[in-house]
């Protein structure tokens, strides 16, 4: 994911120097970096997940884990950490089949992008299909681990 952003602000600033040093801009740049940046965008998020990446608001979990004093191995906190990461699940599921729907929709009218050089709709689904799918099995794996005695995911 790192890489292809690295690419796509490659891909920007050629963009920007071709139109304004050469005072030619090419009409594909753009497109192919927000196409890159959309495969970046979700291939990475489950990585995310997985090394604490993501940004979440802790003060409930901090404040009941203050009440309890931490106790029972940290059980409210966990608790918590299990809700949160089941809701996330559930948008995830809600988010996958919405775009189900939507790839096999393009897939079926054989949908092109709005774009200078138009790819097929379906690639751009399919590749947020298979980011979100992964995001599903990195919060299933996190869930599974705060069943376990591991204190990794209550933070």
């Amino acid at each position: 994911g790192g890489v292809l952003c690295f690419v796509v602000a490659i891909m920007f600033l050629g963009n920007a120097i071709m139109r304004y040093v050469f005072r030619s801009p090419t009409s594909w740049m753009t497109d192919y970096a927000c196409y890159l940046h959309c495969l970046a965008l979700f291939m990475g998020c489950a990585y995310t997940f997985q090394v604490h990446g993501h940004v979440g608001v802790d003060l409930v979990r901090k404040q009941v884990d203050k009440a309890t004093h931490r106790a029972h191995n940290r059980l409210g906190t966990r608790i918590m950490a299990i809700v949160g990461h089941l809701q996330t699940l559930a948008f995830l599921g809600i988010t996958t089949y919405a775009i189900y729907n939507q790839m096999v929709k393009s897939r079926a009218f054989g949908s092109m992008t709005e774009a200078t050089y138009p790819i097929p709709q379906f690639v751009l689904y399919l590749i947020m299909f298979l980011g979100c799918v992964l995001m599903i099995i990195t919060v299933f794996f996190i869930v599974l681990t705060l069943f376990t005695e591991s204190d990794e995911y209550i933070e």
